[in-house]
This record gives C-alpha cells, structure tokens and sequence, in this order.
C-alpha cells in the first residue's frame, strides 16, 4: 500500500516568523515520521493571489511552505527511475533536469496552459479566481517541477515530487504574475503513472 504526504501551508505575511518557523518544524517532523525516508528540502515562497470582482480586485499576500509530495513505490530503483522518466514524456513535461546519479529529473521553467497531460489546470494549481472563474483555467503558467526517487530505509522507493508555480493573465500584460499553489493532483498522478508501470 502507497503511503501519501502533501503539505501545503500558508500562512499570512503578518504571521510572526518565530510562529513559521514552529510551524515549519511540525511539519518536517510529521514528514518525516510518515513517510520514514530522506524529505526534499521545503521551499518557502511569497505569493500574492489576486481576487477580481466586477467592482474591484484584491492581491492577497501570504508565504507558502512547499515540502513537495512524497509517495511511496514498491519496486526497485532502476526500474522506478525508468518509468519516472517515461511518465514524464507521458504527461509532456519536457525534462532540462535530469541527474542520473542522484534520481532527479524536472523542468525549472515550464511554460503551460490550461492542462498538463489530460489533466485539467485548475485541478492541478490553485492561483485564485476571477469573477467566480479559476484563474488557472486562463492564466500562462510557469512552473517548476522536479521528482527526486531515495530509498525508503522500511523498503521499497519514495518518490517526492515539488511543483512551484506561477500565473499570468494573458490578456493584461502589465499585470504582475500571481503565485499559485499546487492542488497536488499532478504529483499523485506521476505516483500512479510509476506505480502501474512498476506493477507496484
């Protein structure tokens, strides 16, 4: 059976960073507790989500603590990094990272719209709304994206995988792009993606 890990924490810019840090804390204990192997490093970024109404709009400030998604695969290394590799092409994510040595691959500058693979964007990145309508659906998104696979010392792979994005409306080009936080939908689509290729 998979065991699943998805942390996303926001908190509001006026947060105390002594509260932050705490909280970063509790979560790397947690993190590492379930899933009993080596977390990725969490990245800490500031978003600023905008709210357009038909009388106004709202940029909302907060930071966003980004430890990845950590899924667990039962199968050996090799044949976990070969079909993460493939389920990258699958879902058409062009690979710029890739790092033999350590199991990592990734893009750090992926432009997409709309969906990535057959999956829909609002169902993978949550970057606000507009007039009721999920700006992901319309916004260009840039993305980071990288998958790492390390041993689980209780057996089997545990495959983490960060997404870190951004969005832009197209039709203003003067507006300053929002952050936008990944729903996690993309990261266990990749687990599944590996797992049924490794028959685990």
């Amino acid at each position: 059976m998979g065991a699943s890990i998805l942390w996303s924490l926001t908190v509001t810019r006026a947060t105390p960073l002594v509260c932050l840090f705490a909280m970063l804390a509790t979560a790397g204990c947690a993190s590492s507790g379930a899933s009993s192997g080596a977390a990725a490093p969490a990245t800490i970024t500031p978003v600023t989500q905008r709210i357009v109404t038909s009388s106004s709009s709202l940029n909302i400030n907060t930071v966003s603590v980004n430890v990845g998604s950590t899924q667990l695969i039962v199968a050996s290394m090799d044949a976990a990094w070969t079909a993460l590799n493939v389920a990258y092409n699958e879902f058409g994510i062009p690979v710029t990272t890739l790092v033999d040595a350590t199991h990592l691959i990734g893009n750090d500058a992926f432009k997409v719209r709309r969906r990535v693979g057959k999956i829909p964007m609002q169902a993978i990145l949550d970057c606000g709304n507009a007039m009721g309508i999920p700006n992901a659906e319309t916004y260009d998104i840039m993305m980071s994206i990288s998958s790492t696979l390390v041993p689980n010392p209780k057996g089997g792979i545990n495959l983490n995988t960060r997404i870190d994005a951004s969005g832009k409306s197209p039709n203003f080009s003067r507006d300053a792009s929002v952050g936008c936080s990944s729903q996690g939908e993309l990261e266990k689509a990749i687990a599944e993606a590996v797992r049924k290729k490794t028959g685990s």
